[in-house]
C-alpha cells in the first residue's frame, strides 16, 4: 500500500468519524437560525452548511448555493446529498449552502409579484435575498460572488424570474417543475429574449418539467429554439413526460449541477493530468475559471493533494514539494499537507525546520480535525522527524 493510499484512507476515516452524524462526507451543518426580514416583515428559517475545509479566518471563499423550500424534507435532503456526493467526487467545487424554509401561509405571496396579485411580496422577497441574505453570507461565511439558486414549483417560477431580472447578480439557476405564466407575466417571452451582451461571464439556466406543466415546457422550449445563440447564455431543458411534480427534483438535480460545473471540472482535470508536469500552469487555469464563471473557484482539496502524491510516488520529490505548497496556499488548515511536504523534503535532505513550525501552527488553529485526530497527527510528526 502506497503512502498516498494510506493518507487518503486516513482522510476518509477522519471525515466519517467527524461527519457521520450529518450523513455528509464533505459538509457540516454550521447552524440553524432565523432571520427577521425587514423587507418581508416576517421570519425566515434558514440552515447553513459549510464545506469541511471552511473555517473563520481563512482567506478562501466559496461559491454560494441557495436552496429554497427547505421544509420539503424529502426533495431538500436529496438535493443536499447530491451536492455532497458530487463534491466528494471532485465534480463540483465546495460551496456555502444556505437552505431557506417557507411557511405554507407565506409561500404563495412571497413568490408572487404585485403585477399578478396586489398582495404579492416577490419583490420584497427578492430584496430579502439580495440585500439581506447574500450580504450576510459574504460577510459571515466567506461566500464568493458566484451564486447558484435552486427552486422547485413556485420557487422554480420565482428563481426563473430572478434569472431574468437579476441576470447580473446571478450565475446559475436550476428550476424544477417551474411554471412560466402568471397574470400579466410571461417568463417564456422574457427568457427567450434574454441577451446579456454586456456580461463577461457565462450564465447558466436549467429547467425540467414532468407531467405537471407540459404546455409551459413546449412553449419555453420553442421560444429558446428560436432565439439567437449567445455564448454567454447556457440554457438547457429537460422533459420527464411520466414524472410527477414531486419527482422532478430527484431526476434533474445531479445532471444540472454537473453541467453547470462541467467546465470547472474540465479545467481542473488539465492540472491533475499525469501528463501535466508544469505546475506553473495553475495560474492560467485559474484565469480560465474566472473568465468562465466570473470569479475564482478553487480547485478541490483532493485534486491538489493528489497531484502531490503523484509526483511523490514517481520519486519527483521537488515537484511533490511544489504541488503541496500550492495545496497549502489554498487550504492552510489541511495540516497534514505539511507532513507530506516534510516527507518529500527529507527525501531530498533539505532543511525542514520551517515546515515543522508551519505544521504545528496550522494544526493548533485548524478546525478540520478532531482533538483525537490532532494527537494522532502530532504522533505522526514525531515518527517522521525522530
Amino acid at each position: 500500500m502506497t503512502k498516498k493510499t494510506i493518507a487518503l484512507l486516513f482522510i476518509f476515516s477522519l471525515l466519517i468519524v467527524n461527519l457521520y452524524a450529518q450523513n455528509y462526507e464533505r459538509y457540516r451543518k454550521l447552524k440553524d437560525t432565523t432571520i427577521i426580514s425587514k423587507h418581508l416583515g416576517f421570519e425566515k428559517k434558514i440552515s447553513i452548511l459549510v464545506p469541511i475545509e471552511w473555517q473563520k479566518g481563512l482567506k478562501s471563499s466559496f461559491p454560494l448555493t441557495i436552496v429554497f423550500d427547505k421544509q420539503n424534507q424529502r426533495s431538500h435532503n436529496y438535493i443536499i446529498n447530491t451536492i455532497d456526493y458530487l463534491t466528494s467526487n471532485e465534480l463540483i467545487p465546495s460551496s456555502i449552502i444556505i437552505s431557506i424554509a417557507s411557511e405554507q401561509r407565506y409561500r404563495y405571496v412571497e413568490t408572487q409579484y404585485k403585477i399578478s396579485d396586489p398582495n404579492g411580496l416577490a419583490l420584497e422577497n427578492e430584496k430579502f435575498i439580495f440585500e439581506e441574505l447574500i450580504p450576510l453570507a459574504e460577510k459571515e461565511y466567506k461566500a464568493a460572488p458566484f451564486r447558484l439558486f435552486i427552486g422547485h414549483s413556485r420557487y422554480g417560477y420565482f428563481t426563473t424570474s430572478l434569472f431574468n431580472s437579476r441576470t447580473k447578480d446571478l450565475n446559475a439557476v436550476i428550476a424544477m417543475s417551474p411554471f412560466f405564466n402568471q397574470k400579466n407575466i410571461d417568463l417564456t417571452d422574457s427568457i427567450g429574449k434574454l441577451h446579456p451582451s454586456s456580461y463577461h461571464s457565462k450564465k447558466y439556466y436549467r429547467f425540467g418539467i414532468g407531467n405537471d406543466f407540459p404546455e409551459d415546457f413546449i412553449k419555453m422550449d420553442s421560444a429558446l429554439r428560436k432565439r439567437t445563440p449567445n455564448p454567454l447564455l447556457d440554457i438547457k431543458a429537460s422533459r420527464f413526460k411520466e414524472a410527477s411534480h414531486n419527482v422532478t427534483p430527484g431526476l434533474m438535480i445531479s445532471t444540472a449541477l454537473y453541467e453547470i460545473f462541467e467546465e470547472w471540472s474540465a479545467i481542473q482535470a488539465k492540472y491533475s493530468s499525469v501528463k501535466q508536469t508544469d505546475l506553473g500552469i495553475k495560474t492560467s487555469l485559474d484565469q480560465e475559471i474566472s473568465s468562465n464563471y466570473g470569479t475564482k473557484l478553487n480547485f478541490s482539496l483532493g485534486v491538489l493533494n493528489g497531484k502531490g502524491w503523484h509526483f511523490y510516488n514517481e520519486k519527483q520529490y521537488d515537484k511533490a514539494i511544489e504541488a503541496w505548497q500550492i495545496l497549502m496556499a489554498s487550504y492552510p488548515n489541511f495540516s497534514e499537507g505539511y507532513l507530506y511536504l516534510l516527507n518529500a523534503q527529507i527525501q531530498l535532505k533539505l532543511n525542514h525546520d520551517q515546515t515543522v513550525e508551519d505544521f504545528k501552527k496550522s494544526l493548533a488553529s485548524s478546525e478540520f480535525y478532531s482533538e483525537k485526530a490532532k494527537k494522532e497527527l502530532m504522533a505522526e510528526l514525531q515518527e517522521i522527524i525522530k
